[in-house]
């Protein structure tokens, strides 16, 4: 079995969710299926160990070509109990796949935000071990207005559910992946430069609480999808039900 990861931008792969894929890589190989540029998404998932859907600059507001597939395929995912762990846009297919409800912000979200959990979100497998309280990256133009049916709200931030759970998939509007030189490679991305201006965040002294920040947001970051690794994946590639 395989762990596929859903790339929708050069800039916005797995990042730092690296460390956590090659250091499990005896449970279950990965490899990075580039969804914008045609790259085939299987249709059996018989050999899927799980499934990693990151973000992007794309809006799901818009129709692109490739995500009538990828919204069919997260729906046979859950449908069939894969594992699937969605990041910012990835959580936003993940949410129309489902029922939800994607719109753009009046103005961008950038900041380091406290999530604090829900009472699902105090028990549940991933998020109960996170420090509740703990500030993560939040950068987004969309968000998820409407939870699907059925979903469960697991942690939340200042102004809405940022984690929750479907089936067998969990979506989480923040970053937990990335570092400071991920952050900067998105600073430096045309479609994405004029966020700093509509939010009025200053984008200098954004990456100055990034780089202080670092260890903290990547040690707890990196726990969360390891514990996606280690429980959902693992059950499902060794059939064990613990």
């Amino acid at each position: 079995m395989e762990l596929l990861v859903l790339d929708h931008h050069a800039t916005a792969g797995p990042c730092r969710f690296v460390d956590v894929l090659d250091s499990r890589a005896d449970l279950a190989p990965w490899r990075s299926i580039d969804i914008v540029g045609g790259g085939a998404l299987p249709e059996d998932l018989d050999a899927v160990a799980g499934i990693v859907v990151m973000g992007g600059p794309q809006s799901v507001t818009e129709d692109h070509a490739w995500q009538a597939g990828e919204l069919r395929l997260l729906r046979h995912a859950i449908d069939a109990e894969v594992p699937v762990f969605g990041v910012c846009l990835g959580a936003q297919l993940l949410a129309v796949a489902t029922g939800g409800e994607v719109t753009t912000r009046a103005v961008p979200e950038i900041g380091f935000v406290p999530q604090r959990h829900s009472d699902e979100g105090s028990s549940d497998e991933l998020t109960a071990g996170w420090p509740d309280g703990a500030a993560t990256v939040l950068w987004h133009g969309d968000e998820v207005t409407t939870l699907p049916p059925d979903a469960v709200p697991l942690l939340h931030g200042d102004e809405q559910v940022t984690a929750w759970r479907i089936g067998s998939a969990f979506a989480t509007q923040a970053h937990p992946e990335v570092d400071v030189a991920q952050l900067e490679r998105w600073m430096a991305l045309d479609e994405l430069d004029h966020q700093f201006a509509d939010s009025g965040v200053d984008p200098d002294a954004f990456l100055a609480e990034a780089a202080c920040r670092e260890r903290f947001l990547l040690a707890t970051g990196l726990s969360l999808f390891g514990r996606f690794v280690d429980g959902p994946v693992r059950r499902r590639v060794t059939g064990s039900s613990r």
